[in-house]
């Protein structure tokens, strides 16, 4: 139960923190992104230049996070409860780590498209004016 409320707690945090951050930068470079618009570039090459950046990124999050959990868990598991009778041994489960990962890639990669779809409705001239 206390894996299961950890996972919870770090993947609500992760998403929660993956929008405010993706959000802020599509925000802070509006002014970028009407400009290389009126220039002619298409969505795509907007979102890459302001957002494509940031993937290498978020994947090396995701491995770090995967290991603090990890060692989190472990932490908890033999120091915390290492006195309680029938807590079961915490081992690393590289399959779900797998699909959780390929989640990760498929929830963090929508993100990405919803904003790039957002970039293009950004209204050039309330930009400007800004």
């Amino acid at each position: 139960m206390m894996a299961v409320m950890t996972i919870l707690i770090g993947i609500t945090l992760a998403c929660v923190t993956l929008c405010i951050a993706i959000t802020s930068v599509v925000k802070a470079n509006g002014k970028t992104i009407a400009m290389m618009r009126v220039f002619g570039y298409n969505e795509k090459d907007c979102s890459e230049v302001v957002l494509g950046g940031y993937r290498p990124f978020a994947y090396l999050g995701f491995a770090l996070g995967t290991g603090y959990q990890y060692a989190l868990l472990r932490i908890a598991v033999t120091v915390v409860f290492a006195n309680i009778a029938n807590v079961p041994d915490y081992q690393f489960n590289v399959k779900e780590m797998a699909v959780t990962f390929v989640l990760f890639v498929v929830l963090y990669e929508f993100i990405m498209y919803y904003c790039t779809k957002k970039m293009k409705q950004m209204p050039l001239k309330e930009i400007m004016l800004d």
